[in-house]
């Protein structure tokens, strides 16, 4: 019975927390640039700009999802007068994904038996043995949450400027218990003949 109440409440409380966090609106979203000098003499720059997310009650209507439409952009820029030429190089646009505990073995749902006089009892066709009554049970085995990487574009530089837009791109995170947290990243990887260097900057985490 006690199983029964406790995972009662966590459902209750997963559910408050989906109502709370499931209509709210974003606030905006800090633009972030970072730039380093590489060893070779490059300046390379990576910025993050125009991050936007709105969140919409799950489609499922489930306590344990978390649903919401990001918008992003990532640019990159090469200048200065390095040693050797760039030979080649890649943008990248994601985001970090964070959950504070994982439901994804969901519920266990059986039968509890409370000691009686009367034996051989039988409910649903399972054997609750000496039993004289059978209580429903539900527990949750939860786990430990993670962080998980998506990226959700990569580009080749094919110049001394290029950029990634992402717009109304979908997120949904199943199994969840309790509010997600997002961080976007931009990262810029060069190669000359000389050096390889990456260049990542973060922006400030946000919730789903």
């Amino acid at each position: 019975m006690r199983s029964f109440v406790v995972a009662l409440t966590c459902m209750m409380a997963a559910t408050l927390v989906a109502s709370t966090f499931g209509t709210a609106s974003a606030d905006p979203v800090a633009d972030k640039s970072r730039e380093v000098v590489t060893d070779d003499g490059w300046q390379v720059r990576v910025t993050k700009v125009a991050e936007n997310l709105d969140r919409v009650p799950n489609l499922a209507d489930s306590p344990f999802t978390r649903e919401g439409f990001v918008g992003l952009e990532a640019i990159a820029d090469i200048t200065g007068h390095g040693r050797v030429p760039v030979s080649s190089g890649s943008l990248t646009v994601g985001y970090q994904i964070g959950c504070q505990v994982d439901v994804s073995n969901g519920l266990t749902v059986g039968l509890s038996a409370a000691i009686g006089p009367n034996v051989g009892i039988s409910v649903g066709g399972v054997n609750v043995g000496a039993s004289a009554l059978a209580i429903p049970s539900v527990s949750f085995s939860p786990k430990p949450g993670a962080i998980t990487t998506v990226p959700l574009g990569t580009k080749a530089l094919a110049g001394a400027h290029s950029s990634i837009t992402v717009d109304q791109v979908q997120i949904k995170i199943d199994s969840c218990l309790g509010p997600a947290s997002l961080r976007s990243y931009a990262i810029v990887s060069t190669s000359t003949a000389d050096a390889d260097n990456s260049v990542a900057v973060y922006g400030d985490p946000i919730w789903l």
